[in-house]
Parts: structure tokens; sequence; C-alpha cells
């Protein structure tokens, strides 16, 4: 029988902290797998839960969508941070790397990927976003707008727009990761091998970003 989640109010700041991000994490492999048809109701049987006491952390199934987001971006966002910390070149070389990774994690985390940037959230019938969609930050965008910034500031970089210029890098690069997907497999289909292969499309990229960045 489901657990009975009437005392969740008397729990302390870090008990319903941890079950927070518990309902997260399992939200997160039921989104992945399900995309916005995942069930609330699956949810809280995997938890052992009411499916009442689910909303007790979460507004609505639209909300734990955007929870789930914010902590996948956080994480892609902590990634790119050490990446920085280790670099040892200049911003327009940690814009490259920003970029090769990126390139990268579209072919090693698929799944992730696609609930990250191809996955619409679910509908909502509440007229105001929840705190978790208010609190939506674009960690990971965030990282390559600062860098961009920074580099524009030591005129590595000569753009009059950072902002604008970094939204182009980001869709630079997420278009080819997108229509080398598996989503998007059909549109090769037919080509040799020897003509496309996806790593070193990635590859070819990465050094076309190298040379926009160089010439820019």
């Amino acid at each position: 029988m489901p657990v009975n989640e009437k005392n969740s109010r008397n729990r302390s700041p870090d008990k319903k902290e941890e079950q927070l991000q518990k309902i997260i994490r399992k939200g997160l492999v039921l989104f992945i797998k399900n995309g916005s048809n995942m069930s609330m109701r699956e949810l809280a049987k995997q938890l052992d839960v009411v499916v009442s006491g689910l909303y007790k952390y979460v507004n609505n199934k639209r909300e734990l969508w955007f929870a789930c987001k914010n902590k996948v971006f956080g994480q892609l966002s902590e990634e790119w941070n050490i990446l920085e910390k280790e670099h040892t070149g200049n911003d327009l070389e940690l814009i490259g790397k920003i970029g090769e990774s990126f390139l990268g994690f579209s072919v090693k985390d698929y799944p992730l990927f696609k609930f990250m940037f191809l996955q619409d959230p679910p509908k909502s019938n509440r007229n105001k976003p929840g705190p978790f969609e208010l609190e939506y930050n674009r960690s990971g965008f965030t990282n390559l707008f600062e860098v961009v910034s920074r580099a524009t500031k030591s005129r590595e970089l000569k753009t009059s727009n950072p902002m604008y210029f970094s939204l182009a890098l980001w869709g630079f690069v997420l278009g080819p990761a997108i229509i080398t997907s598996p989503m998007h497999a059909h549109f090769f289909e037919g080509l040799q091998s020897e003509v496309f292969e996806i790593k070193e499309f990635h590859h070819f990229i990465y050094q076309l970003l190298k040379k926009i960045l160089i010439n820019d």
C-alpha cells in the first residue's frame, strides 16, 4: 500500500529536500522514457506514495518537468564549469571546447539530450507558472554567454552583441547535434558511409566553429 503523506508537513527541511530530489530523479527517468505522457500515478507507485503526496512537492506534471529540466541543465553547467576551470588556453579556445563537449553529449547520451532539447513541456490548466518554471535559468547557455561576454570585453571577439553571438553559436552547434540524432536518422538514409559519418561530421563542425571564432 502507498505511504500516507499526511505527516510530510512535519518533516525537517532536509527530509523534504531529500524527498523532492527523489521525486525529481524518478520523474526524470519517466520523462526520458515516456516524454510528456509520463504518468504521475506511475511515479507515485514507484515511490510508494499516494499521488496527492507528490503535489506537496510539485504543483503538477508541468512543474515536475521544469524541476527535472533545471536539475539536468544545472549538471551540464557544472560540467562546463569544470571544463573552464581545467582550461589553460584563451576564451576562444574555451568556446570551441564547449561546442565540442555539446556535440559529444548528443552522441553519448541521446535519451537525455532528447529530453533537454527536443521535448515539449506538459500543458497545464493553470494561468500562472509555478516556482520551478519561474526559476528556469537555462544553465549551460549562461556558461557560454559568460565566456562570450568576457571574450568580447577582452577584445578576443569583435562583436557588438554578446547575447546574439552566444545564441548564434548555440544554434550553430545544436543544429548538427539534432540532425545527427536518431530522431532524424531517416534524413541520411541512402548516404554512403564513406560520405557521411556522425563523429567525422561533428569533428567537421568543431573545426568550422574554430574557424568562425578565429575569423569573427
